[in-house]
């Protein structure tokens, strides 16, 4: 299962395929497992060990980053070795049922508990390593999925030094309390945020009868009603369970309409996907440049995103969450999304001297985590805390350029401002 999975996504692998890629009979297959599904579940909870297997940081008075270096070099090695177990875990596309979903989370619930575990195992007198658990572990599985996708998975043991390097420019003094974590790292709710320009509700429906509109307005309508519709439907029924039906009934259109517009579902779906990214991304750049300073553009730029996220909730499920069982293009599609990102942090490394010695992998560990805190409360339809999450945001992408402890400060000040706001 792990294999096939591996080359062509579990949603289109079969009990027949199965059982001849293990040279054995249907009857053998299900005399272990009740079906494919049952099957997809020891599959996950195998890959799982698999990878973590290695060994984490155990607590020590000698060189953390040597240890860290050396824990990462053997989770490298094993998904060099095994890369079908990786593939399956950060590139098969999620089926809708519900206990192949909960597998995965224990995955990712098992990657955290080891994260955590690493970030806790500095020195007791040594320096505290400061940024969410849920971080490195989005950075990692942004860095893996991208060269697993291109076969590059003998190039990832190279990247542990520049890996390490990210972690530990998160540093701060011993003896500190971890800000990353901590509620100062949050805006209280109801924040007064910079205000946006929304990308769009679902747009009204035209006229009933005749009228006079241009068919080329007509055609726009309906085209942006599907789009919104999709959203809509794959919000309340997630993309396996969502019919053709279900998307022309919410946009209010015929079936022929939707196939003139659209193929079918998936077609729907990655043109819904894509359909705000121009809009958000010069909202966001027109948020970036307006800022005196870098840091304050970061936070600028962040801030109107989070806004846009909490204010479009279909939008922001089908880009963020749903797009993981819309198969592989609509998973590359999300990829390139967060990448293009990136760009607004390429200037940290102008910033100082600390900047200057950071590797390039920096700015796509930040992307990873970044994608990674936001996803997760979009998954958990927590839309409210979206302005909330700034701050600690803010940090994750600011600390390496700036150093957490002056990044901190930084951010302190823009919470305080932002109370003040509030209190006028």
């Amino acid at each position: 299962m792990i294999a096939l999975s591996a080359k062509q996504g579990s949603n289109s692998v079969t009990v027949a395929q199965i059982s001849s890629q293990a040279g054995v009979s249907s009857a053998t297959f299900y005399e272990q497992f009740e079906n494919k599904e049952h099957c997809l579940l020891a599959a996950y909870r195998a890959a799982t060990e698999r990878l973590l297997v290695v060994s984490s940081p155990a607590a020590t008075h000698g060189d953390w980053a040597e240890e860290a270096r050396r824990t990462l070099r053997e989770f490298a090695l094993a998904l060099a070795h095994d890369p079908d177990a990786g593939r399956l875990l950060f590139l098969d596309t999620a089926p809708g049922a519900p206990r192949v979903r909960e597998a995965r989370g224990t995955a990712i619930r098992a990657f955290d508990a080891r994260a955590q575990q690493f970030l806790e195992s500095t020195p007791a007198h040594g320096a505290v390593i400061d940024v969410p658990a849920p971080a490195l572990v989005g950075a990692a599985r942004g860095i893996i999925a991208r060269y697993l996708r291109t076969h590059g998975e003998s190039e990832l043991p190279g990247l542990v030094d520049d890996a390490v390097a990210w972690v530990l420019s998160y540093r701060v003094p011993a003896g500190s309390r971890r800000w990353s974590t901590s509620p100062g790292s949050l805006l209280a709710r109801g924040a007064a945020l910079a205000p946006t320009v929304r990308p769009g509700r679902s747009p009204r429906r035209l006229p009933r009868g005749r009228h006079s509109l241009p068919p080329g307005l007509v055609a726009r309508s309906h085209r942006t009603r599907i789009l919104y519709a999709t959203a809509e439907a794959t919000q309340a029924k997630g993309y396996a369970d969502t019919t053709v039906a279900d998307i022309v009934a919410a946009a209010g259109v015929s079936r022929d309409v939707f196939y003139e517009h659209f193929s079918d579902k998936q077609d729907a779906f990655l043109e819904a996907q894509n359909h705000p990214t121009q809009h958000i991304l010069e909202r966001c750049a027109a948020a970036y440049f307006a800022a005196p300073t870098w840091p304050e553009r970061v936070w600028s730029m962040l801030e109107v995103l989070l806004r846009m996220i909490a204010e479009n909730p279909a939008i922001s499920h089908l880009r963020l969450v749903e797009c993981y069982a819309a198969g592989p293009l609509a998973i590359r599609r999300a990829e390139e999304i967060t990448r293009s990102f990136t760009i607004f942090y390429e200037e940290g490394y102008t910033y100082g001297a600390q900047a200057r010695e950071l590797p390039r992998l920096t700015t796509q560990a930040i992307a990873g985590a970044s994608f990674e805190l936001i996803q997760r409360h979009v998954a958990r339809a927590e839309m409210e805390l979206m302005p909330s999450l700034l701050p600690r945001l803010a940090y994750v992408c600011l600390a390496p350029f700036m150093g957490a402890p002056a990044a901190i400060e930084f951010l302190r000040g823009q919470v305080l401002r932002q109370k003040r706001a509030l209190r006028s």
